[in-house]
């Protein structure tokens, strides 16, 4: 009984503690090892679920499509439209855009439309595979292809940028293109889409007589609603600096005297007249350059005022003797 009392008994709950303690420390231990521990399971996951992804039939992928489930259905549309834009695939769909055969362009088209438009996908790693001069190219052949199918009337809109003779293909078309556009205006420009494309493109404003083909420009920034989408291609162009000189260098932009004339005739009410063949036609305002030039002596005198020099210290308001011009020079 001597050995349970005093100085035993706290020896004994000392060594049972110590016991206890020791190992919670251990087993502390080998949880922090096992949290720290770096492992590779994540990278095989993603090695097996590639693996699952290449397997997958399409028919398989179009019925996971159609699921009920939201992250099944993005996950297939994601798998098809890898599949389409890249290899044989995408090649095969963009010489069916191109073709002249109806049937295989109207196909290529709503794929095209709905692999670039469908918020499901990831747009940008579509458009990052659809963004090379091969792909420009076909697009603007398949433009180029409605352009013989301007001949039946489709829309009633009386306007000067929107042909009533537009193909209802056409503008699932131009909806790509507007997509496309910003991605790489160089690679559309090297594939032509002005000098191929625009510079033949039937804008009522450049048939008519007299013809403004060089305000088209102007004229879609003031009718933009008329023709939205393809305002937005031509916003998009003359914003670049090469779109630019395309533009003008192909006539469908005035010189920048000329936007300089529109700037100041601004105040002038413009009249565009439509379907005014043997009777007056109707009329619409628009604020923008005036149709006729007025005379010879008008168009000298703006373009002595553009030539003219301001001199003033700042001092005082101006006047007519601060203003020197060119002597006006008789004929």
């Amino acid at each position: 009984m001597a050995l349970f009392s005093g100085d035993g008994v706290l020896w004994l709950c000392l060594g049972v503690s110590l016991f206890f303690a020791v190992r919670g420390i251990a087993t502390d231990l080998r949880q922090v090892v096992d949290l720290t521990e770096i492992k590779h399971v994540e990278k095989e996951d993603k090695i097996i679920s590639e693996g699952t992804e290449e397997a997958l039939k399409l028919d398989t992928l179009l019925k996971l499509s159609e699921s009920t489930s939201h992250d099944l259905r993005a996950a297939a549309l994601r798998i098809i439209s890898e599949r389409s834009t890249k290899g044989e695939t995408r090649d095969l769909l963009l010489e069916d855009l191109a073709c002249k055969d109806k049937a295989r362009q109207g196909r290529a088209l709503n794929a095209l439309h709905f692999l670039v438009s469908n918020r499901a996908l990831s747009r940008t790693s579509v458009c990052n595979r659809l963004r090379d001069l091969y792909t420009y190219t076909a697009l603007i052949n398949c433009l180029c292809n409605f352009l013989e199918e301007h001949v039946d009337q489709t829309t009633a809109t009386n306007s000067p940028i929107l042909p009533k003779t537009r193909p209802l293909g056409e503008r699932k078309a131009l909806s790509i293109m507007n997509i496309l556009l910003p991605e790489n205006v160089p690679g559309a420009l090297e594939a032509g889409i002005i000098s191929r494309w625009l510079c033949k493109y039937p804008f009522p404003c450049a048939l008519a007589q007299p013809s403004r083909r060089q305000d088209v420009v102007i004229l879609m920034k003031t009718w933009w609603s008329d023709d939205a989408v393809m305002s937005s291609i031509f916003t998009t162009l003359s914003s670049h600096p090469d779109g630019i000189k395309q533009l003008r260098k192909h006539g469908l932009m005035g010189s920048m005297i000329e936007e300089n004339d529109h700037d100041n005739d601004d105040a002038d009410s413009d009249v565009w007249m439509v379907d005014g063949d043997d009777t007056a036609g109707s009329f619409r305002r628009v604020s923008s350059r005036r149709l006729q030039e007025g005379s010879l002596e008008e168009q000298a005198l703006r373009r002595r005022r553009r030539e003219a020099m301001v001199l003033s210290d700042g001092g005082r308001p101006l006047g007519s003797d601060d203003i020197i011009q060119r002597p006006i020079q008789d004929d």
